[in-house]
């Protein structure tokens, strides 16, 4: 089957995706085009017989790579004019990322063997040495281009392989932390139906695909990320680009360039101000590809293979380099120590978990969490899934385990039912089977986040809906039947979500997902007032989602979803005195979970919700925070939940 696209019907297809995008055709990037009226003059540089080019990349001092159809990988010295072919072969499409000052990546397609072939390229001893790692082949599937992202968060390089298919694949190709090589599938997403290169901006974690009649397209380079595609500058008549665009090439500072053979032009893009310059190059050039090693601060050398003459060529180029300013906040990053099974389907499916301990037994604890398509999932502490109960869409789930409870482990498990907008009630039995009860109704008109509160008053559910409107519930049993009064109303200005107590104090922690942190008491005599505690900032981003309470030796800490920038922050709970009213929350460090490469565990990313225990468990002895991951990658999988080692957390406390 041949997978490529009539290059008619894929113009056709493209422009119909852009018209449906507001203002792709009249967007910041065409407003923002500025051009060089100088022609700018070129030099051969390296073979250029038959050499069959495709493209370039810079590697130390005056030394290029470049790939070669008919070649192989060709080492060039631009001031000594030497070369030497260092991989003989047929190879197109060319990636590098520095390991060192003297070690590089290389990530090249080899079209002998339709794959993509990673290679270690060093100079010692005034020689250079190539030694090939791994290979990445796409099913069935030929590939288009390949581009390198060197992740500083992960410490991992990964490679992306656009195919024929219209699809684009992730590999974890080196671990840099520990200096070895891996091959590791992240994940695949649709790309575009014909990509005629690739090149990832190591500064701003972006990749950006070049289609050679469309346009450059832009996509998040995170894997824990929603892969969508944004057109960031167009070929006429939708923007203001010229026809048949060539590959890509990333620079050291993360500025993107690419070349158009109509009118022989050169485009440099600043993906931080989101503004395109170019350059005409000799007007007997037809450009396919360019390299570019800044020479200085206003000027760089390009590297561009000429398909008329089938040589590559050298420019020199005024060009301001991006001033790259460092302003991430400290964010620490830990790894997740266990998973659970994945949900049944792709789609926003998994949401809320919530640990049962065994009292007799902590080894046969299980995790509860809520598939939102489904029911009630029920783990074991490994992650196994144990049990399936499809009651209907739950959302969030709760629990409490305490002598009040009258059945055979003291427990009532309650969860916010979509499909009913109720409350689910469930126990755990003696042979450690979660059993489902009966349902509570509500009149929510549409029911969202949930948490339970118990204290000598009594049980109770705290249930919500997008509105704002809280109610509480309390419980009563009566042998196996469960009912429940509604005891208290409250109102937040907008959707809120996730809610935590604490039993002892009496105390509700809520969160209004784009506000922040609000407190009012547990007990349904404490009023219906809540107030304002924690705001969104620039560490708590919102969505402000799933939160539970850590209950340390000395000390208590609220951990919330930063759902905006994937991150979880602390917060130390300070305790009411009698200059206060209501306790306070002192920021106390911020983390991010990133994915292990040796576990074969990924990370966490748009996190709903979460729950924290600091009873010790089997390997666990200070307690687990568990939270749901929004994208299940290494490999591509339905949502699931990431088990963390309360050790793990502390390493984030200031």
């Amino acid at each position: 089957m041949n997978f490529r696209l009539n290059k008619t019907l894929s113009l056709l297809a493209s422009c119909l995706m852009i018209s449906a995008i507001t203002a792709c055709s009249n967007g910041a990037v065409s407003e923002n085009i500025s051009i060089e009226k100088q022609i700018v003059s070129t030099v051969e540089l390296g073979p250029n017989q038959n050499m069959q080019g495709s493209q370039g990349a810079w590697l130390s001092n005056n030394n290029w790579l470049l790939a070669s159809e008919s070649k192989g990988l060709v080492l060039v010295n631009s001031q000594t004019d030497t070369n030497q072919i260092i991989a003989p072969g047929n190879f197109e499409s060319l990636s590098v990322r520095a390991l060192s000052s003297n070690a590089f990546l290389v990530a090249s397609i080899d079209n002998n063997q339709d794959n993509v072939a990673i290679f270690k390229l060093q100079h010692v001893n005034k020689t250079w040495q190539l030694s090939e790692l791994t290979r990445i082949i796409s099913p069935q599937a030929q590939p288009d281009t390949v581009c390198l992202f060197a992740n500083n968060i992960t410490q991992t390089v990964t490679a992306f392989i656009a195919d024929v298919r219209g699809l684009i694949t992730e590999t974890a190709i080196f671990d840099t932390a520990k200096n070895q090589p891996v091959n590791v599938s992240i994940r695949e997403f649709p790309g575009v139906s014909e990509a005629a290169g690739c090149a990832v901006s190591d500064i701003t974690s972006t990749l950006f695909i070049s289609e050679s009649n469309v346009g450059i397209w832009a996509i998040n380079a995170n894997a824990e990320s929603q892969a969508d595609k944004k057109p960031i500058a167009l070929v006429a008549p939708f923007g203001e680009l010229k026809n048949e665009l060539g590959a890509l090439f990333a620079s050291s500072d993360g500025m993107i360039w690419f070349t158009s053979t109509e009118n022989s032009l050169l485009y440099a893009y600043n993906p931080i101000s989101n503004k395109l310059k170019h350059w005409r190059l000799n007007t007997n050039l037809n450009p396919e590809s360019a390299a570019i090693k800044y020479t200085s601060n206003n000027t760089a050398t390009a590297v561009i293979y000429n398909d008329t003459t089938g040589a590559y060529m050298q420019s020199q180029l005024s060009v301001k380099k991006i001033a790259v300013q460092k302003n991430r906040q400290n964010i620490t990053q830990i790894h997740a120590n266990a998973q659970t099974t994945p949900v049944n389907a792709f789609g926003d499916a998994a949401d809320d978990p919530a640990i049962w301990v065994n009292p007799s037994d902590a080894e046969n604890s299980l995790i509860l969490g809520t598939d939102k398509r489904r029911g009630l999932m029920v783990y074991s502490l490994n992650g196994k899934l144990e049990q399936s109960l499809e009651v209907g869409r739950l959302n969030n789930v709760d629990l409490r385990q305490n002598s009040t409870i009258k059945n055979s482990t003291n427990t009532l498990i309650t969860a916010s039912n979509r499909t009913l907008n109720g409350i689910s009630v469930f126990t755990v039995q003696a042979n450690n089977n979660v059993k489902y009860i009966a349902d509570i109704p509500t009149n929510l008109d549409e029911i969202y986040g949930l948490c339970m509160y118990s204290s000598n008053t009594g049980n109770y559910v705290f249930v919500n809906d997008k509105s704002g409107l809280y109610q509480q519930y309390k419980i009563s049993e009566n042998n196996e039947k469960i009912t429940g009064k509604l005891v208290r109303e409250f109102n937040l200005p907008s959707q809120p979500e996730g809610c935590s107590a604490d039993d002892e104090l009496g105390q509700l922690f809520v969160g209004e997902e784009d506000a922040g942190i609000w407190f009012i008491g547990a007990e349904p005599s404490t009023g219906t007032t809540p107030i304002m505690l924690q705001h969104i900032n620039k560490q708590l981003v919102d969505d402000v989602e799933g939160m539970e309470i850590y209950h340390a030796d000395n000390a208590r800490y609220l951990v919330v979803s930063s759902q905006g920038d994937n991150s979880y922050v602390l917060y130390e709970i300070g305790n009411i005195t009698q200059n206060t009213e209501v306790p306070s929350l002192k920021f106390s460090g911020k983390f991010s979970v990133i994915a292990d490469l040796n576990s074969g565990i990924d990370g966490t990313s748009e996190t709903d919700g979460l729950t924290v225990t600091a009873k010790p468990l089997p390997g666990y002895p200070e307690g687990i925070l568990i939270v749901q991951d929004g994208y299940n990658r290494m490999p591509q999988q339905p949502q699931n939940f990431k088990i963390i080692d309360w050790r793990e957390v502390k390493k984030a406390i200031r």
